[in-house]
């Protein structure tokens, strides 16, 4: 099934919502994480992308289909979003990429990068999410989350859709 969501297109079977209590315990790699996502295998509806962009839910998408993805995410979730965009943009520059769509959702403080690939293998996405994880350490402090992670299930390896495009 395809979802498109302003500039994004994302290719899945289902779709997740968060609940206020956990979910599902996954064991990976001697780790325990408690989601909080609830996967509903239903087409995702316009009544509830408008719940979600008034706030009232949080949806979220699987960012890994069948070993490929489509795009590579950085989320930040601090306040001075305007320098770590800032930032991030230069990187991109030095790296070459052109190919990226940036959301905003004030209510939670989050900014989203979507790095456009077409069909990556999952093993190339790691590559070059550890690359610019290794330059943005350099810059930055930890205020951000870089998907798809080899370190976090793939159930794991969501994003919540985006907001407001900046």
């Amino acid at each position: 099934m395809k979802i498109l969501i302003d500039d994004l297109e994302f290719n899945s079977d289902h779709f997740y919502i968060q609940s206020n209590s956990i979910v599902e315990k996954i064991v990976f790699n001697n780790r325990t994480f408690y989601s909080k996502y609830h996967p509903i295998y239903t087409p995702l509806n316009s009544l509830l992308l408008s719940q979600h962009q008034n706030n009232e839910i949080t949806l979220a998408l699987p960012l890994i289909e069948q070993e490929y993805v489509n795009y590579l995410v950085i989320e930040y979730t601090q306040e001075n979003w305007k320098g770590f965009y800032s930032l991030v943009k230069h990187l991109f520059k030095s790296l070459n990429i052109e190919e990226f769509v940036s959301y905003r959702n004030e209510k939670k403080e989050l900014l989203q990068i979507f790095i456009k690939r077409a069909n990556t293998p999952l093993e190339t996405a790691y590559k070059e999410v550890e690359n610019i994880k290794c330059l943005l350490e350099v810059k930055s402090n930890r205020g951000y989350n870089i998907l798809p992670n080899r370190n976090l299930p793939k159930n794991y390896n969501i994003i919540t859709l985006p907001q407001e495009k900046i």
